[in-house]
């Protein structure tokens, strides 16, 4: 259920800071997001493929220009310098209890290698493998994931989910997610069955892990750190399968999703201002 009513702190805002919550319902700093968003990662991830450059260069430059920098700003012209801080805490936290951050790190490349080996699609753990998977997912954790969290999360989804409920506001931010992303589908397509499998591939994931990250910001004390992890784990899970055998991590993410939100979540003692 959702409210546009919101619980007063205890403390004093500081001046020229608003007195709602940063999980605020508000509509309109989530179309500015979208609006300065979508329009970026578009152009950014379809100018490599047309220039036929090197990826990384424009991923990098979607995710600062595109998520970060709106997050960070939006927040703060709406909440002021304490809901920034706030927001850039939520993405070092460690979660609590602290045994979710090996279960974001191991829990689904271990699931989908065991389903994907009971197939025949697993890939032999050689220490090769293991050492690529691990600087993969360092990589992806440190440079990009944690912060994509910390503006898809922190910023877009929990407002998403103080407007329209958790599972509307989970839906609402993974067609966003799916839609900035959407030039991806042409990568490498050789048709348009390709793209239609790549944008249902993007769209399905994307609400799927979506609501696994609805219920585990709550289950990790609003641990943004926790879903960078999990964003970053969820990608390097592909390196431990055969490609043919990718639809067991995508059909796995959806299951985990759903089985996710079916299970209430508990009340507990709130932290944040720590």
């Amino acid at each position: 259920m959702t409210s546009t009513q919101r619980s007063p702190r205890t403390s004093v805002p500081a001046p020229g800071t608003s007195r709602r919550s940063p999980d605020d319902p508000s509509l309109r700093p989530l179309v500015l997001f979208t609006a300065v968003a979508v329009p970026l990662g578009w152009v950014m991830l379809s100018g490599y493929q047309i220039l036929e450059l090197p990826q990384e260069p424009f991923v990098l430059a979607t995710l600062l220009l595109g998520l970060v920098v709106p997050a960070l700003v939006l927040t703060h012209r709406q909440h002021g310098a304490q809901a920034v801080r706030a927001l850039l805490k939520d993405a070092v936290r460690p979660p609590r209890p602290l045994w979710w951050a090996p279960l974001a790190i191991l829990g689904l490349p271990a699931l989908v290698w065991g389903i994907a080996a009971a197939f025949g699609g697993a890939r032999p753990l050689t220490s090769s493998l293991l050492l690529d998977a691990t600087i993969l997912f360092l990589t992806s954790a440190l440079l990009i994931n944690i912060w994509e969290e910390m503006a898809w999360t922190g910023f877009v989804q929990r407002r998403a989910m103080a407007r329209w409920g958790l599972v509307a506001g989970s839906l609402a931010t993974g067609l966003l997610f799916a839609g900035i992303h959407l030039p991806l589908a042409f990568d490498g397509a050789s048709g348009a069955g390709d793209v239609g499998l790549g944008i249902a591939t993007l769209v399905g994931t994307g609400i799927g892990l979506r609501l696994l990250i609805a219920r585990m910001d709550g289950w990790t004390g609003r641990s943004l750190l926790t879903i960078g992890l999990l964003h970053a784990s969820f990608n390097t899970t592909s390196e431990f399968i055969d490609p043919g055998y990718d639809w067991i991590r995508l059909g796995m993410t959806v299951l985990l999703g759903v089985a996710a939100i079916s299970i209430p979540l508990r009340p507990r003692h709130s932290s944040q201002g720590l």
